[in-house]
This record gives C-alpha cells, structure tokens and sequence, in this order.
C-alpha cells in the first residue's frame, strides 16, 4: 500500500501565531476511485425567496436545497426535494410559498424553484407563480450545455403593468426613486471541464433612497435554481472555503467575512487570499484584521489543498470573550491509491472568557462551556463526516445561544469565528 506523507505548506503565517499544534484525523482508505483518474461531480442548489444588503441578511433562504457543497457530489442518482411557507417581512416581501427540487442522474444534473403568491416591495411587484428552471447536461463526446427549459412567469405585474409568460432573459425593468429589477436573470459559465447555470426569476436592486425606508444596497431574489457539471482528471475534486465569522439567526445574520473560497477547477497550487482590516457587528462582536486563503491542486495523481482563517482581536459581547489571534487550519490529500487524508489544526493566543479562568490558549479540543444565562460555547471545534463525501471543518469559536439574555441576542443565534473547511468528492465507483 502506497503512503501519502503529510506536506508543510509555504504559506507565511503571521509571526505572532508562531509553531501549531496538529491534530490528524485520517478517514479510512477505501478503493472508490483507485481505477480510475477521472472525477465527476454534479451540482445542484436552489431556494425560494431570499434578501440581503451587504454581508446582512434580511430574509434568509427558503426552502434551500442542494446536492452538496459549491462543487456537488459525485454521488447518482439523487433527488432532494424542499417545500416551505411564505414569509411576512413587509415592504420587503410577503407570500411567497415554494416547492424547491435538486437531482442528478445519468449526465444530467437539474435543479428547480417554483414559488407562488408572492408580492414584492409593498406590491410593486407581484405575481401569481414564478419557476426556475436550471438543467445541466454532458454530452457522449463530452462537451457540456446548460439550459432554461421550463423557466416561466405567471400573473406578474410591475408597477400594475402586466408581463407574460415569456419574458426573454436579463429583462431590466426600472423602478422609480428605488432602484430595477431584473426579470428572469440567467448567468452561466461554460468551459471544457466545467459548466454551471443560475436562474432568478426576479432579481431586485435597491439602488435609491426611498419611501418604503429600505437601505440603498438592498437586493431580493425570489425563485433561484442553480445547476452545473464539473469533470476533472485527478483522483477527487476539492472544494471549500475560509472566513473570519458568520451569524445565523431568524432576526440577526451576517454572512461569512473576507471569504476565500476554493474553485472547483483548483487553482494550481497558488493561495487564494481575502483580507479585512476591521469588522463590527453592532451587539455581537468586533475584531481586528481578517485573514483568509485557500489553495488546491488537482492532478492524475494526487489532489492536495489547505484552507485557512486567522482573526485577530476578537471581542465578543463587550468583552466577554477575547482572543488577541485565532488561527483555524485544514489540509487534505487524496491520491491514485485511493488514500484520503486530512488535518485539522487550531490555536489560539491571549484567549480570555470572563468567569472561566481554567480556560486559557491551550485548551482541548472539542471543548464545550456552558455561558450561563446565554448557552453554550464551542472552541476548537472540529467537524467531520466519512464517505462519500470526506469533510473536515475547524471552528475556532462557535456560540450558540439557547436562553433568554441581558445581551438582548434572540434564542436560536448561531455566532462562528475562525472557520476553515475542505470537502473532498472522490470519483464514483466504477
């Protein structure tokens, strides 16, 4: 049995987080892809109504679906279906109730949104239906076409004006003292080795001061389905990402900070990096510099990448927890043999919780503290699931808060800072 040695990258890490510890935790060696190079991976996702300005998210996704990460799965067939209610976040969006559906089979790869009785922006938007369609297929001499088929519109009207069935793609229709819209928004990118599609039915931009009090930089979508095929010669597909923090909650959320998010392609062996010098986020935290990179490198024999996050002067709830520098790292190989392996790896320097002296910059891994009267924190936490799909996640610090609050943070609030993951796709049995 062949034997993958754990590489050290080039990556200059900031000075003042100096040597890591490595924690390793190796999946178990199967033969899923030992006969052969080539790995194919099909994506799917979509939702029914969501909106954001900037990294804050105003209604968060509906009914979302997806058949993995940004890069898929090789996994086939496979159907996962969505359903849920409208929303009430008036003069943004009322209605809106959606049937999502995501598949792959054969060479094909398929996503679909269909939400119905929705009005937008107080009702100069309205519509009876509105239904995505995003489908993806490989030929047999191998080239790849994306396609709209089935994408349709239903009683809409804008600003009381009537629009059929069919209204041809990137429709901009502009809206007074607020801003356009787009109506069945198509992007799409081809090439020889991959090819996505992402349909919106509507696409608002807020780009006005206006009567209805919403921010200038406001977008909403409503019916999203995204599909796409990726065909690589190498024994697995990477993908993945590293950000500084994420919110997820009904009535507080930010998206990640500084994201630096691994192409499905790879990106040669050369860092990806993102950069942010501060970050506040009223009543929840604030930070110093962000720094996050990516790499990978796909070839016939081995796929390699590596994944990281460092934050520094972090201050969570008005000092009650602090950290002078986070770091989060993960790395993972997969080679010819079929061998996976993969690395998680997180540190800390001037961690400090108030109430809790026993816990200082080296503390366990996977260690939970119960914030009483908030809930529960994580740190160092370490995510991972096994085949098909080899995932490895570290969170430096994660927050979830379970009570009642003198923080005024609504129960259900999910805080992350510090994250850095890679997903590994081996190619499909044979």
């Amino acid at each position: 049995m062949s034997h993958v040695k754990f590489w050290s990258s080039t990556y200059k890490l900031p000075v003042a987080v100096g040597p890591v510890l490595a924690l390793m935790i190796a999946f178990a060696s199967t033969p899923s892809f030992a006969n052969s190079l080539q790995t194919q991976s099909f994506i799917g996702t979509a939702y029914g109504t969501s909106a954001y300005v900037g990294n804050s998210v105003l209604i968060g996704q509906t009914a979302p679906v997806t058949l993995g990460g940004t890069c898929g799965t090789s996994q086939q067939p496979l159907n996962v279906p969505g359903t849920q209610a409208g929303v009430n976040l008036a003069p943004l969006v009322t209605g809106g109730a959606v049937n999502t559906d995501v598949s792959d089979s054969g060479q094909t790869a398929a996503a679909s949104a269909d939400t119905v009785t929705v009005s937008l922006l107080g009702g100069l938007i309205a519509a009876q239906e509105l239904k995505a369609v995003s489908t993806t297929t490989m030929n047999p001499d191998g080239t790849i076409n994306v396609s709209a088929a089935g994408t349709a519109f239903s009683g809409l009207t804008i600003l009381g004006i009537p629009y059929g069935g069919n209204v041809p793609a990137n429709t901009r229709v502009d809206l007074p003292l607020l801003g356009y819209v787009v109506l069945n928004e198509q992007t799409f990118h081809i090439e020889n080795a991959m090819a996505t599609m992402t349909v919106n039915m509507i696409h608002v931009h807020v780009t006005l001061g206006n009567l209805l009090g919403l921010q200038v930089g406001t977008e909403i979508v409503v019916s999203s389905a995204t599909s796409g095929i990726v065909k690589v010669f190498a024994p697995a597909i990477l993908n993945g990402q590293a950000f500084g923090t994420e919110v997820d909650g009904n009535l507080l959320a930010s998206t990640p900070t500084a994201p630096a998010i691994l192409p499905c392609l790879g990106t040669g062996g050369h860092y990806i990096t993102k950069t942010l010098g501060t970050l506040s986020l009223p009543g929840v935290l604030s930070s110093g510099t962000i720094s996050d990179a990516a790499e990978s490198n796909l070839t016939e024999t081995m796929s390699s990448g590596q994944t990281l996050s460092t934050v520094q002067g972090l201050n969570i709830l008005n000092g009650l927890i602090k950290a002078n520098v986070m770091l989060a790292q993960v790395n993972a190989v997969a080679n010819q043999g079929g061998q996976v392996f993969s690395a998680g790896v997180d540190r800390f320097i001037g961690l400090s919780i108030a109430g809790h002296p026993e816990i200082g910059d080296n503390v366990p891994y996977n260690t939970q503290v119960n914030l009483v009267g908030l809930g529960t924190l994580y740190l160092k936490r370490i995510l991972r699931t096994n085949p098909p799909t080899h995932s490895i996640e570290v969170r430096s610090l994660e927050l979830q808060v379970l009570e009642n609050n003198n923080y005024g943070l609504p129960i259900g609030l999910d805080v992350i800072v510090g994250d850095a993951q890679l997903n590994l796709i081996p190619a499909a049995n044979p």
